[in-house]
């Protein structure tokens, strides 16, 4: 699908931005996205359940709720959010090149500028800012990551009690960054037949006055995805989105407590149970070890998932993995492609050596 393909080409080629959502709009569901919320992706967009910053009975939290036993977290830290301001840009993926740039999206001059852009391979993805967008981050991400380990079960139980279709405990996320942006243009090549291209315009005034103009006749092998287009737009699309993930292993379960607990209070002894996480700067260890679903492997998964699942099957001592987007940053692109072509023809073994020599090279460091 044209979300998937979006984010798989993107994440390759851009790995610290995150996932990039098909569609950033909140849809009248939220604002906006914020550091904080607790949601899921599904078909490129994000769905905000709550905010674990907010309390109970914050406005933002009349749709959906929040779990039974919810208080918000306390940072140790009262300013924790760092800001970027991203310039005006295309993001290309790999194979997608700028073949006429009239004006120039960077250029910001009064006046309609046409861009057109072509794909070299298979598959390949563009997202075009024609406006300054804004990204956020919070410094504290040690404190984030003992949160979503503490309350993994409970929300992953809110959220299936909420009837939303969610069925994976690692397709909650918790987020600890996002770019948002008044305004995009998102493309996706799909099957490489030759001739692939696409042809759009933009007018932009100031910093938040924006008007696309693409035709069908200028898309050729390719699927577009516009964003709003008008005068003094707020800056509310999410582009990209960066959070943890946490899921659970079959395993043998070393001890069972009762499941309507809202938290897990062990004693010392209890903390050896183990945790797997990708380097952070925080030492987060798991709460309890409860049997959790074995990973189905698809051919469009997200990367995350496809890292979830390698650790599941390579690191048997642990009950738990913790991932965070940015991990992706670690590991050698290409081993990644390997290992999810490898996953889809369901021989892992091409593919082990590389990637875990690039995990514990990096563990060591």
């Amino acid at each position: 699908m044209e979300y998937d393909i979006f984010r798989d080409e993107l994440a390759l080629k851009y790995p610290a931005y995150g996932h990039a959502l098909w569609v950033p709009s909140p849809g009248g569901l939220y604002l906006s996205v914020q550091v904080g919320d607790v949601g899921f992706i599904r078909e490129g967009k994000f769905i905000r359940l709550f905010n674990v910053l907010l309390p109970r009975d914050h406005p933002s939290h009349e749709n959906f709720g929040v779990p039974e036993y919810h208080d918000p977290l306390q940072l140790k830290i009262t300013k924790h959010i760092f800001p970027i301001e991203l310039n005006p840009n295309n993001f290309c993926s790999r194979g997608v090149t700028l073949l006429s740039d009239q004006d120039g999206i960077n250029a910001m001059e009064p006046g309609p500028a046409q861009t057109v852009f072509s794909c070299s391979r298979k598959q390949g993805a563009l997202l075009s800012i024609p406006v300054p967008a804004q990204r956020e981050d919070t410094v504290a991400r040690g404190d984030f990551a003992k949160c979503i380990t503490k309350h993994i079960d409970v929300w992953f139980a809110f959220a299936r009690e909420l009837g939303l279709g969610v069925t994976r405990m690692e397709d909650i996320i918790l987020v600890t960054g996002r770019d948002l942006a008044r305004s995009w243009t998102n493309v996706v090549f799909l099957e490489n037949q030759g001739g692939e291209q696409v042809s759009f315009s933009v007018q932009v005034t100031g910093t938040s006055d924006v008007q696309w103009q693409v035709s069908l006749e200028d898309v050729r092998g390719a699927t577009v995805n516009n964003g709003p287009s008008g005068k003094s737009l707020p800056r509310d699309q999410c582009i990209f989105v960066r959070g943890f993930r946490v899921t659970r292993f079959l395993r043998i379960i070393p001890r069972l407590r009762g499941a309507a607990e809202p938290t897990w209070d062990l004693d010392e002894s209890d903390y050896d149970k183990r945790l797997i996480s990708t380097p952070c700067e925080t030492d987060v260890r798991s709460s309890c070890n409860v049997p959790q679903h074995l990973f189905e492997i698809i051919k469009y998964q997200d990367p995350l998932r496809t890292l979830l699942n390698y650790l599941g099957q390579h690191a048997p001592e642990c009950d738990m993995a913790l991932v965070h987007d940015d991990d992706l940053r670690y590991i050698d692109v290409a081993s990644l492609e390997n290992l999810r072509r490898n996953a889809v023809s369901g021989n892992l073994q091409n593919s082990t050596l590389e990637i875990w020599s690039s995990l514990c090279e990096w563990f060591r460091s």
